[in-house]
This record gives structure tokens, C-alpha cells and sequence, in this order.
């Protein structure tokens, strides 16, 4: 059974086609990845996977649901997570803070009063094992917005994993990292994978996607350019030419 499956999915601004007809199917259990120069489409795809936007026409749906005009909230309560290009924290909040806030999701009061009157602190083991999932367990009483750009991202990853995703979708993840904070990355990618979260990643790190994809999916104007594994993609000629380049030659 596919588990995220879109079907002719199209999205207008104004004149702009950002996202044309374009048809995807996400297995369970896998590792997908979303390429293509700036401006193909990537986010605008994510964006109407997760709910911020609505298409103008297409069908989708999350193991068989219809998704259209479901909001995000929603989409996040049946178990579709994601995080941003630009990192979007409470960064006046602590670490620990931030981790409770994504298991609100799942509670019936309200979001301040879920965090201001202790009953977060319920989750308090779990929100630290996720911080400790992603290298912050140490840091989890400093606030957010004191840590550097690479830590923040990885927290970003731990508050989405506090909803208890089963399909997670991440908009460059890899953006603004250096070197070995792009290999703890593909780790904990990997390792997440193996809880049995399906993963969407929308990346330009070529050497990330390669290592850890098991399906690419390549957009230019938004529309679909090429489908494949890895190495497929890596040698077809309309991708290099639009795309990649001499890199994969």
C-alpha cells in the first residue's frame, strides 16, 4: 500500500505555476528525497503535503485518507510532522521547553496552558531522550535562541519527532551545516528511518541525498523532470543538464 500518495497535484500564484500536475507515491518504511534547481517547486510541494497550502486541484491522501482541505494541525494529529527552510523555534523557551511543545499536539488544552501550568512536564523523560537523540541532551536547560545555527536545527528535529510522526518531511535540513554536522545529520536520518518513520526530505546536499535516499524525485518549473533510485538519477542526461551538472558525471 503507498502510503503518501499525490495524484496531479497543481498550485497557482498570481500567473505563477509553482507546482504543475506533478504526481508522487511515498512508500512506507522508505527514505524520499525531493531535488531540483531553485524555484522547481520542492517547497511549494512540501507546503501543500503538510497543509499550510491547499491545492487548486489534484488529489491526496495519507495511508488511503483524502487530505484535501484538512489543515496542518490535523495533518500533524494523523502523524505527518515536518520542519522548515527557516528554522522556526521558541527561542526565548529552554530546549526542554521547545521538546515539550511538540507533544501538545496530541493533548485537548490549551497550547499555554499545556506549558505554563507543569502539565508538560509529564513528557519531560521523553522530550529528554529526544535531546539526547540529537547531541542537546546537556544543553536542554539553555535557551533556544543562545545555540548556534547547526544545534538549532537539530532541535527543530527533536520538537517535530515529539509529535510522534509516522511521515516526516524536513525542507533542507542540511542547509547552513558544515561538514560533520552533515554527517551526524544523515545518521540521525538513517536512525530515524529505522524506527519505522517514513522520511521527505527536500535537500540540495547531493552527497546527503545519495547516501541516504532510497527513492529521488527530481522537479524543475514546477513540474516532474525524473524519478529514479540514486544512480539512476545520478546518470540521467536531462537531470545532469537541469540539475546537477558536471558534479555526477
Amino acid at each position: 500500500m503507498t502510503f503518501l500518495k499525490a495524484q496531479n497535484i497543481s498550485k497557482s500564484f498570481g500567473g505563477v505555476h509553482a507546482v504543475e500536475n506533478v504526481s508522487i507515491e511515498v512508500p512506507e518504511n522508505s527514505i524520499f528525497a525531493l531535488i531540483g534547481p531553485n524555484g522547481a517547486g520542492k517547497s511549494t510541494l512540501l507546503n501543500l503535503l503538510s497543509g499550510i497550502y491547499q491545492p487548486d486541484a489534484g488529489q491526496l491522501y495519507f495511508q488511503e485518507q483524502n487530505l484535501i482541505g484538512l489543515p496542518a494541525h490535523r495533518r500533524v494529529r494523523l502523524g505527518l510532522a515536518r520542519t522548515f527552510q527557516k528554522i522556526r523555534l521558541f527561542k526565548q523557551l529552554t530546549l526542554l521547553e521547545n521538546v515539550r511543545a511538540g507533544f501538545h499536539i496530541h493533548q485537548d488544552e490549551p497550547f499555554w496552558k499545556f506549558l505554563a501550568y507543569g502539565s508538560a512536564g509529564r513528557f519531560d523523560d521523553e522530550a529528554r531522550e529526544l535531546l539526547d537523540f540529537v547531541g542537546l541532551a546537556s544543553h536542554a536547560g539553555e535557551r533556544a535562541g543562545a545555540l548556534p545555527y547547526g544545534q538549532q536545527r537539530m532541535l527543530e528535529i527533536a520538537r517535530a519527532l515529539a509529535t510522534r510522526p509516522r511521515l516526516f518531511m524536513l525542507d533542507e535540513p542540511a542547509a547552513g551545516l558544515n561538514g560533520s554536522e552533515v554527517d551526524f545529520l544523515l545518521d540521525r536520518l538513517t536512525r530515524i528511518a529505522g524506527r519505522g518513520i517514513t522520511l521527505v526530505v527536500v535537500e540540495h546536499n547531493m552527497d546527503l541525498v545519495m547516501n541516504v535516499a532510497h527513492r529521488v524525485y527530481v522537479m524543475d518549473h514546477g513540474e516532474q523532470l525524473f524519478e529514479g533510485a540514486p544512480r539512476e538519477v545520478q546518470a540521467n542526461p536531462r537531470v545532469i543538464e537541469a540539475y546537477l551538472g558536471g558534479e555526477f558525471t
